[in-house]
C-alpha cells in the first residue's frame, strides 16, 4: 500500500525505525508519508506475510485531535467489508505512538498512473465502476469518504483496486435514508466544526468547500472529479492558488471533455457532467445509481502490456487472435470448440427444438416442470433512455415514454428486456420541470411499476428533467437519449 505520495509539513523522517520489529512486526522499508504520518512495508513474523503501518506522524501524535482522527480511520475502514476497500487489521499503541496494520497492496496509486492524455475509455469506465462499488458499500454503512482523489485510490499488480485513507470519513444516516432529502444527521462526534474547511480542495465538493452539511452526494461529486481526470488527464477544477481552485469548483463549470479526450462516448461523457452538478438535487442521489450506468464497464479486461513475440507466439498468435474476436462476437453462431481434432457440430437451427436437441428421435423427454416467475426486488436499478425529446415547454400531465437500456436480471433470469417501453409523465412544468416513472412491461407480460428514485416515497417519487450541456438545443428540455435511472417499486 502506497499512501498519498504530497509532501507534508510534518516532520516525517523516521530512520530508526527501518530494520526495528515491534510486537510481530519487522518493519523492512518506509513506502512513502503523508499528511498524517509515514507508512512502512512490515513483515508479520506471525503470519508470514507482508502488511503496511501506517505510523502517526511524530509532529501531530501529541495533538488528541490528529489521534483521534487516526483512530477514526481504522474504525471507519475496518467497519467495511468489500473487497475494493483496503483492509485494516489492527490498531497499536505502543511508546505513545499510534501504529496502523493495515493490509498491503503490491501496486501504485491511481494519481501515477493516470497519462497526460488520459486512459483508455474501457480501463477508466472499469476502475470507475469499482470505485462506484466501494463508495456504495461505504454509504450504505453511513459513511461518507470526503477526500476521494486518485491518490488515495490504489491499484495492484494484477489490475485490482483498492480504496483507502478514510482520514476524514464522517458518519452519517446510511444512504437508504438519503434518497430524496438533502439533510442527514451526524450520527458520530464530527472530526471538525462545522464550517471547517478539511479535504482536498481540486476534488471537493461545492458544499464541502462551503463548509456545508455534507451527505453521500458530496463523494458523488469527488469521484466525478476523479472519473474526469482519468479520462482526460488534467483536473476538472484548476487554480494558481487554493482560492482560484475553490472558486472554480464553486462556480466554473469543467471544460468540455473533447476538447481533451475526443474518444470519450456520450453516455460516459453524460455520467460525469451528471456527477459534476453544483446542486446536490441535480446530481445522481446515489452511488448506487452510478454503479447502474457503469456495471456493463465492470469486467472490462486489464491492458497487458506487449510482449516481444516468439517464434511460438508467432506461430499461434493467428488463432488466439481469431479466438478473441469470435468470443467479442457474442453471437451463438461464431462459437466453436474443437475435440479429438473434429469440430463439435452446430446447434441445430430451423425448425429443430431445444427440446428436439435434448432428447435422441423416438425418444420421449420428460415434461419440464414449469419455472417459478424470477421477481426482481425493490429498489432494483433500470437504466432507461429517452425515445423523444422532452420539449421546454411540457406541462404536468404530458406522457413521455423512455426504453430499457440494459437487460435486468433477477439471478440468472431474463425479467425486463434490453429496448422495452417505459411510460412516465411531466409532474412539474415547465420552470423546474420534473418527471416521474411509471410501468415497464416484463419479458413474461407482467406490469412491473417504477419509480424515479432510489429511496421509497409516501409522496409522487420525482426527479429534474435534465440534459448533458452538450445535447441541449432551444425548446428542448431533456434530448432523446438522454439516460435516466429507474428503481422497480414493490411498495406501490
Amino acid at each position: 500500500m502506497s499512501p498519498n505520495p504530497q509532501s507534508s509539513d510534518v516532520p516525517v523522517n523516521r530512520p530508526d525505525l527501518v530494520n526495528r520489529t515491534f510486537l510481530q512486526y519487522r518493519i523492512l522499508e518506509k513506502l512513502g508519508a503523508g499528511g498524517m504520518g509515514e507508512v512502512y512495508k512490515a513483515r508479520d513474523t506471525r503470519l508470514n506475510r507482508f502488511v503496511a503501518i501506517k505510523v502517526l506522524s511524530s509532529g501531530v501524535s501529541g495533538d488528541p485531535q490528529r489521534r483521534r482522527r487516526f483512530i477514526k480511520e481504522a474504525q471507519a475502514a475496518s467497519a467495511l467489508n468489500h473487497p475494493n476497500i483496503i483492509t485494516i487489521y489492527d490498531i497499536v499503541s505502543q511508546d505513545e505512538t499510534q501504529y496502523m496494520i493495515i493490509e498491503y497492496i503490491d501496486g501504485k496509486a491511481l494519481v501515477d498512473l493516470i497519462p497526460p492524455g488520459g486512459m483508455p475509455v474501457a480501463q477508466a469506465a472499469r476502475y470507475a465502476a469499482h470505485i462506484a462499488d466501494a463508495l456504495s458499500a461505504a454509504h450504505n454503512a453511513g459513511i461518507i469518504h470526503r477526500d476521494l482523489k486518485p491518490a488515495n485510490i490504489m491499484i495492484g499488480a494484477n489490475g485490482f483496486l483498492k480504496l483507502l485513507d478514510f482520514g476524514l470519513a464522517k458518519m452519517v444516516e446510511p444512504e437508504s435514508a438519503i434518497a430524496g432529502d438533502a439533510s442527514t444527521r451526524t450520527m458520530a462526534p464530527a472530526m471538525t466544526v462545522e464550517g471547517a474547511l478539511m479535504g482536498t480542495v481540486n476534488y471537493m465538493s461545492p458544499e464541502q468547500a462551503e463548509g456545508r452539511k455534507l451527505d453521500a452526494r458530496s463523494d458523488v461529486f469527488s469521484f466525478g472529479c476523479v472519473l474526469y481526470e482519468m479520462l482526460t488527464g488534467r483536473r476538472a477544477f484548476q487554480g494558481d492558488s487554493t482560492v482560484a481552485i475553490l472558486s472554480a469548483v464553486l462556480r466554473d463549470d469543467v471544460r468540455p471533455m473533447k476538447e481533451f479526450a475526443a474518444r470519450v462516448p456520450p453516455q460516459i461523457e453524460q455520467v460525469v457532467a451528471r456527477c459534476l452538478k453544483k446542486n446536490p438535487a441535480d446530481r445522481y442521489q446515489s452511488m448506487r445509481e452510478v454503479q447502474a450506468v457503469l456495471a456493463p464497464w465492470k469486467h472490462q479486461p486489464e491492458p497487458v502490456a506487449p510482449k516481444a513475440p516468439t517464434e511460438h507466439s508467432k506461430s499461434v498468435s493467428g488463432g488466439l487472435i481469431t479466438i478473441v474476436v469470435l468470443a467479442l462476437l457474442g453471437g451463438a453462431g461464431y462459437w466453436w470448440t474443437t475435440r479429438g481434432g473434429r469440430e463439435t457440430p452446430p446447434v441445430p437451427h430451423s425448425r429443430t427444438t431445444a427440446r428436439e436437441v435434448a432428447s435422441p428421435p423416438g425418444v420421449e423427454a420428460p415434461p419440464s416442470k414449469p419455472a417459478a416467475p424470477a421477481e426482481l426486488s425493490d429498489g432494483t436499478p433500470v437504466q432507461l433512455k429517452l425515445t423523444e425529446d422532452i420539449p421546454a415547454n411540457a406541462t404536468a400531465g404530458e406522457s413521455i415514454r423512455f426504453e430499457v437500456v440494459d437487460d435486468v436480471r433477477a439471478g440468472d433470469s431474463l425479467v425486463i428486456r434490453k429496448g422495452a417501453s417505459v411510460t412516465g409523465a411531466i409532474v412539474d412544468g415547465p420552470k423546474k420541470m420534473t418527471l416521474r416513472l411509471e410501468t415497464v412491461q416484463s419479458v413474461d407480460g407482467d406490469t412491473v411499476k417504477l419509480r424515479a428514485t432510489s429511496g421509497k416515497s409516501r409522496g409522487v417519487s420525482k426527479r429534474a428533467v435534465e440534459t448533458p450541456h452538450s445535447k441541449k438545443s432551444k425548446g428542448v428540455a431533456a434530448a432523446a437519449g438522454t439516460v435516466y435511472i429507474g428503481y422497480v417499486d414493490r411498495a406501490r
